[in-house]
């Protein structure tokens, strides 16, 4: 009799720590996922803030073109909370259809709140018709 109860003692035990088990499996799984969907949400977020940022820096290398020509507006950076911005032109001069045509390349980095990665964004214009 005291070996029949000893065995269903012994299978609570068991039967607790599976449970037990399971549920810190179960926990650390979702804090595992909280954390991937996490890392998207703030890519996703950079990527829409890059779109506006780099539309916002062509507006700005266009106003300088028109002002003061393209040897001043060759290059420039502009930092705002954390983000890091930066534009390139390069005249194109290959073919005679591209005569006053300038490349605008836009950089824009920022560090992920998340991780230690850097987010990178890049976008190249095609500003047409400038002397």
């Amino acid at each position: 009799m005291s070996c029949l109860k000893l065995s269903k003692t012994s299978f609570v035990s068991l039967y607790a720590l599976v449970l037990s088990l399971g549920v810190s499996l179960t926990g650390l799984h979702s804090l595992r996922l909280l954390s991937f969907k996490k890392e998207i949400t703030a890519a996703l977020y950079f990527q829409k803030q890059s779109h506006l940022y780099a539309q916002a820096i062509k507006d700005v290398a266009v106003h300088c073109l028109r002002t003061s020509g393209f040897n001043s507006c060759v290059s420039d950076s502009i930092v705002q909370y954390g983000f890091n911005m930066e534009y390139y032109l390069t005249r194109l001069v290959n073919s005679q259809q591209s005569q006053g045509d300038i490349l605008l390349d836009v950089a824009i980095s920022c560090p992920s709140p998340l991780s230690t990665h850097v987010l990178r964004f890049t976008k190249r214009y095609i500003l047409k018709g400038f002397p």
